[in-house]
């Protein structure tokens, strides 16, 4: 290909990146290659979310391909691969990082490269969509191909984010079958330099500042911070988007460093400074101003295990100097709120902190983190992927398990999906209720009666008669005879000759068990004690289950063990095939789930769907992998209603959703977001509604959106129209206000048209009504566009495809000013918590209140 040609190519390229900043190659100059010589490179590319670069030689550029979930070996696995801008040649040879702020900041690594050859005229192919080749590298081998999918939205151009494809292996010697043919998750290593992706990105660590963390913001440091909590779970996940840490045998703490000084408090808040101090000057030695930072106190025997009898004897014998402060998690520094950030930046963030070698950090430093031949603070590191070979490694090793965390997610107080945790052996908290006197040589007492809480009663799990030392059989004596009273506080306590000799005590203390399984009957076999827990309240103590467990037991999953699973609404069933498929990896949140969200909003969200055709973000697999779909097509669930729409000089069908059961229907579908026209469809030529989007260039702060809103309702409450507010679930708000349908598309789209104008015109500094994303620095587009025919705008009460399951929720104007308000902060989780906090639907009086668009409206927006 001519030079002149190469640039062009390259020309969306370089306009994405600034090359001052970022270590990429510009790709100034064009290098000659033999056709018969054509490369090919797979990189690894741990961006805000994993996944792979394919890039294909032709034409003087690297045809370019991102694979979310990486190349299988399968041909019966089809990976999804977004065809991005072309590269240069010389990317081939960029193994790095790419700063943050930077476009496709992430570390960067060479997993395969060799040389293709295709199959046909690859310029036919790579036209046509179907480009057919095979491949000689280190890694993959043989014929494969990229075929193009429909295209998603409007836009046909190549290179364009909506240009889906599928890289599909041919079925050849070269195939594989089952875990052999997930070639990404046993081969992690780069081909040029041999390293892991986190070798490659240590080198740049010490020059990572807080604010470079992607979704970092500045804000003042939290007075309290709850802590994030891991779900049990049976086996660890798979894939390189999990990252794995050892599981500690200790006390959960998080520090607050405020003005140099740091405070240490449990995970129930329980301030712990005082009792820690040789902790407390190692952090204070970091030299930070204001942090938070998250890990765990414990002891580590000479064979490098966590000890919990050993840590109880260490504050017992005020020791505290052996205790090791491992650090796994920051999420606040200096002025920036990391919770945001993903987990695998703010870990590197968290290294390049404690590194002792770090600018700014002596010598002096470094031994003041030593006692006694310990360091006491320590950084938690972590392993990627390889879920079930580190397991079976940590087991072996006679650890107690591993915590797999998603290297993307963001850290969210309290128990969730992002973080998992896998025992190899099981263990919990229980509560003591009594205790036995001891026969023999025994002395203190024979055995402890434990049990946990479950709907605000005392449930009996056992007795537990192991474990015990003579110091501890002498000491826990004393504390359970001050503690005796004459009733049994459990709710179902051994009776008959099972009760005879034992002394109840008041629930006041938790001990820590180790035990082989649960009986049929619910109690603890072969139970040992391991010792007291001082950093738990009894009240909060119940049954440790799963999350498999959880779906057996759970009296809402009429199937548990079946490969479907009925979902009941107020009238309807539909059977839901997969129901425990997860679609929000990050918060565990399943098909079955989403179905009972809709269960719980039926009444809310069906007045802004029925009637209006729809169009949809469907995920098959998970938030992070998805495409738009308007039209009916042959295999639609029940319930599914379809509307004719004349479309392009010929008649199309869409969809529309008016009943719980094709609610349910596209939960069957994995439609995780619902898009509405503005016009229902006995009016389709008439909108019923005006919707403006309010979208912040990503610099602003919050409060300048709610700024914004305030003024669009000031003005539009001024013309004679009514204003209702939703959260859009991602950056911004929606201020709808409904119409009478007296205007046709083309009057309606103009008069928003003249609303944003008018805004932009009188406070230029705050809002602009132009596209141009240049023009939005600092600015809140008004985004009018949503009132043409056939635009769409997500419905009230949808939720969206991003990290959290966050959902576009309809508040009231009051709730604006909100300390806790984002635009995201309403989810699929916590959505029972609002619809009890709010019983009543801020948006009730919105059909009674449409406005006629009068031309005297007009008149006044046109009169500037």
């Amino acid at each position: 290909m001519k030079r002149g040609n190469v640039a062009r190519q390259l020309q969306r390229y370089r306009l994405k990146r600034d090359f001052v900043r970022t270590p990429e190659p510009s790709g100034r100059r064009a290098q000659e290659r033999s056709v018969e010589d054509r490369l090919f490179v797979i990189q690894k590319h741990a961006a805000t979310r994993l996944h792979y670069d394919f890039r294909l030689e032709l034409d003087g550029t690297l045809k370019s391909w991102a694979v979310p979930k990486g190349p299988s070996l399968d041909p019966s696995q089809k990976r999804l691969a977004v065809h991005v801008e072309d590269h240069p040649l010389d990317y081939a040879e960029f193994e790095g990082t790419i700063p943050s702020k930077q476009y496709g900041a992430g570390t960067v690594l060479i997993w395969d490269r060799g040389t293709w050859q295709p199959i046909g005229d690859p310029h036919d192919g790579y036209r046509r969509g179907v480009l057919k080749f095979r491949l000689d590298g280190r890694k993959l081998h043989g014929a494969w191909a990229l075929v193009r999918m429909h295209p998603r939205g409007k836009s046909d151009r190549k290179g364009d984010e909506n240009d889906n494809w599928l890289l599909i292996k041919e079925k050849d010697e070269s195939a594989e079958r089952g875990s052999r043919a997930e070639i990404v998750e046993r081969s992690t290593e780069s081909v040029k330099s041999g390293r892991q992706l986190e070798e490659v990105a240590e080198s740049h660590v010490p020059s990572l500042k807080a604010g470079d963390l992607t979704g970092a913001r500045q804000a003042p440091l939290p007075e309290r911070l709850s802590p994030q909590l891991a779900t049990l779970v049976d086996a660890m996940p798979s894939g390189e988007g999990w990252i794995h840490e050892i599981k500690y045998d200790g006390y959960r703490i998080l520090c607050r460093i405020r003005r140099g000084k740091a405070q240490l408090f449990t995970r129930n808040g329980n301030d712990w400074t005082e009792k820690l101090s040789v902790q407390v000057q190692a952090v204070e030695s970091l030299g930070l101003t204001d942090a938070w930072l998250d890990g765990e106190v414990v002891v580590f025997t000479e064979e490098g295990k966590t000890d919990f009898q050993a840590l109880q004897n260490a504050f017992d014998a005020n020791f505290t100097g052996r205790i090791a402060y491992c650090l796994f998690d920051i999420p606040y520094v200096d002025g920036y709120d990391l919770r945001a950030a993903p987990l695998i930046e703010r870990k590197r963030l968290l290294a390049a902190l404690l590194d002792p070698l770090r600018p700014g950090r002596g010598r002096g430093s470094r031994s003041r983190q030593r006692h006694a031949g310990q360091t006491v603070l320590r950084y938690s590191d972590h392993i990627t992927g390889q879920g079930e070979t580190s397991f079976e490694e940590a087991c072996r090793r006679g650890l107690e398990g591993l915590i797999a965390k998603r290297a993307d997610s963001v850290y969210r107080s309290g128990r969730g999906r992002s973080w998992l945790k896998v025992k190899c052996e099981r263990r919990q908290e229980f509560v003591i209720g009594g205790f036995t006197e001891p026969a023999g040589s025994r002395s203190g007492f024979g055995a402890l009666l434990v049990g946990y809480y479950e709907q605000g009663r005392l449930r009996y799990a056992g007795r537990v008669g192991t474990g015990f030392s003579m110091t501890s059989l002498r000491t826990l004596r004393r504390r359970l005879t001050s503690l005796e009273q004459s009733r049994p506080p459990f709710a179902d306590p051994p009776t008959g000759r099972e009760a005879h000799g034992i002394r109840w005590v008041s629930p006041e203390l938790v001990a820590e068990v180790r035990f082989s399984e649960w009986t049929k009957d619910g109690l603890l076999r072969q139970p040992s004690f391991q010792g007291l827990r001082t950093d738990k309240a009894p009240r909060s103590i119940g049954r440790e289950r799963s999350a498999s467990e959880d779906t057996a037991t759970s009296p809402a999953s009429p199937e548990p063990n079946a490969a479907r699973a009925a979902v009941r609404g107020t009238t309807e069933t539909i059977r839901l095939t997969h129901p425990d498929r997860v679609l929000y990896p990050d918060v565990g949140l399943t098909k079955k789930d989403l179905a009972r969200y809709y269960e719980l909003v039926a009444d809310r969200i069906l007045p802004h769907l029925r009637g209006r055709p729809l169009t949809l973000v469907r995920c098959p697999r998970d938030y992070q992998d998805c495409f738009y779909q308007k039209h009916v097509n042959e295999r639609m669930p029940p319930g599914i209603g379809r509307v004719p729409i004349e479309e392009d000089g010929g008649r199309a069908m869409y969809m529309t959703a008016d009943s719980l059961e094709a609610l349910q229907g596209l939960v069957q579908m994995n439609a995780l977001e619902l898009h509405t026209w503005g016009a229902t469809r006995d009016r389709l030529d008439r909108p019923d509604r005006l919707t403006f989007d309010l979208d912040p260039d990503p610099s602003l702060p919050w409060p300048r959106v709610v700024e914004a809103a305030q003024l669009m309702r000031e003005l539009l409450t001024e013309l004679g129209l009514a204003c209702f507010l939703k959260t859009t679930g991602g950056h911004g708000l929606h201020v709808v206000t409904p119409i009478q349908r007296n205007m046709d598309w083309e009057d309606a789209k103009g008069f928003a048209k003249s609303v944003a104008d008018h805004m932009a015109a009188t406070i230029p500094q705050r809002f602009i009504s132009v596209m141009a994303k240049r023009a939005r620095k600092g600015k809140i587009f008004i985004d009018y566009l949503r009132n043409g025919r056939g635009a769409t705008a997500i419905a009230a009460y949808s939720p969206r495809a991003r990290s959290g399951a966050p959902v576009s929720m309809p508040i009231a104007w009051e709730e604006l000013h909100s300390a806790r308000l984002k635009s995201d902060h309403f989810t699929v989780l916590n959505i029972e918590e609002r619809l009890k906090d709010r019983t009543r639907d801020p948006w009730e009086d919105y059909a009674q209140s449409a406005r006629t668009v009068t031309n005297a409206m007009k008149a006044r927006l046109s009169r500037r």
